[in-house]
C-alpha cells in the first residue's frame, strides 16, 4: 500500500501511520476475520495497488500511541503477547494487548469516538475477545474473562451531564465472561470463516459474494414525516414509504415524507480496496454519483 500526503504533512507524521501486510500468506488475524471474505482477498491481492492518504489514518494515530504507552507488563501479566494456531491448513493469530496469567483475564484497549459507545453494539469485540481466548486456551493458557478498555477521544463532559445515555466517562470498559458455550460458538465460526476464506481462493474478484450487510456496516433506507417547512421531523426511522405516507396523511395537511436514504457505510468510506470491489462499483459509487446530480 501506498501512503500519500496530499497536505504536506511533516514526515515524521507520515512515518507513523503503519501500513505493514496485516496477514502474509496462509495467516489469518483475529481482527480479519471479523472482516467480510471479499474484503480480505481483495486486500490481499491487491495490496500493492492500494493507496491512501495519510490524513485518512489519522486516527489510527491515536490508537498507535495508546498501545504504545500501555506496552508496559503488570506483575503476572503479558503484553503484546503473539498467540496462533492451526485450522484446517490456516493459521489463525492473534496479538494480545495484555493478558494476566494469573487472574485469567484478557485486556484489549480501544481509541474510539463516543458514536461507538452510544451505539451499544459490541459484537465485534465480544467475537475479538472470544477469537483471543480460544488461541491462549489451544495453547494451554486459561482465561476467564474479557474485557476492552476503550478511550474516547471526543468524550464531552458537556453532552455527560445533558444525557444519561452519553458515556459517561471518557474510559468505558466493556467485559464479559469467557463460557463453554461462547468458545464453542467461536470456534465454529473461526472455522466457518477458515472453510469459506480457502473456498475463494484462486476465485475471480467479482465473482466471490459481497460482504454480509453487517460486515458493510448497512444502514437502511428510512423515512421521515415532517411539517414542511421544519428542520427537526416529527417522526423519523420510518421503514416504509407506505408506512410514512399514511402517518403523513393522518397527520394533516402540510405534513410531507422525506426519504433517508441507507449506505453501507463500510464500502463508503472505511474500505480500502472499494476500487477493485464490484459490489462497490454497482451499488454504493452508482449512489453517491446520483446523490451528487441530484444535489446539483
Amino acid at each position: 500500500m501506498k501512503i500519500t500526503n496530499s497536505m504536506g504533512l511533516p514526515e515524521a507524521l507520515v512515518n507513523a501511520i503503519n501500513v505493514r501486510r496485516h496477514n502474509n500468506p496462509g495467516r489469518l488475524s483475529a481482527t480479519t476475520l471479523l472482516n467480510g471474505i471479499k474484503q480480505i482477498h481483495l486486500n490481499d491481492r491487491h495490496w500493492d495497488e492500494l493507496e491512501e492518504d495519510v490524513v485518512d489514518h489519522f486516527y489510527a494515530i491515536f490508537g498507535s500511541a495508546v498501545h504504545k504507552v500501555l506496552e508496559s507488563e503488570g506483575k503476572d501479566e503479558f503484553a503484546e503477547e503473539f498467540v496462533s494456531y492451526e485450522v484446517d491448513g490456516i493459521t489463525v493469530t492473534g496479538r494480545i494487548d495484555n493478558y494476566n496469567m494469573r487472574e485469567g483475564i484478557i485486556s484489549d484497549y480501544k481509541s474510539v469516538g463516543s458514536y461507538k459507545i452510544k451505539l451499544k453494539d459490541f459484537e465485534d469485540w465480544r467475537k475479538q475477545g472470544l477469537i483471543y481466548a480460544w488461541l491462549l486456551i489451544k495453547n494451554g493458557f486459561e482465561v476467564k474473562k474479557c474485557q476492552f478498555i476503550a478511550l474516547i477521544k471526543d468524550h464531552s463532559k458537556r453532552e455527560a451531564r445533558r444525557s444519561s445515555s452519553y458515556p459517561q466517562s471518557p474510559v468505558f470498559v466493556y467485559e464479559f465472561a469467557v463460557t463453554p458455550e461462547g468458545l464453542e460458538e467461536i470456534e465454529s465460526f473461526i472455522k466457518e470463516k477458515v472453510a469459506e476464506y480457502k473456498k475463494y481462493i484462486g476465485v475471480a474478484d467479482d465473482d466471490i459474494p459481497p460482504c454480509s450487510a453487517r460486515e458493510r456496516w448497512e444502514k437502511a433506507t428510512t423515512y421521515a414525516v415532517k411539517k414542511e417547512g421544519n428542520k427537526k421531523a416529527s417522526k423519523a426511522n420510518i421503514e416504509t414509504l407506505e408506512e410514512a405516507e399514511k402517518i403523513a396523511a393522518d397527520k394533516g395537511k402540510g405534513f410531507i415524507v422525506e426519504k433517508r436514504p441507507g449506505e453501507s457505510t463500510r464500502c463508503a468510506e472505511y474500505c480500502s480496496c472499494c476500487d477493485f470491489c464490484n459490489f462497490y462499483r454497482d451499488n454504493v459509487a452508482v449512489a453517491e454519483e446520483a446523490e451528487e446530480q441530484e444535489a446539483a
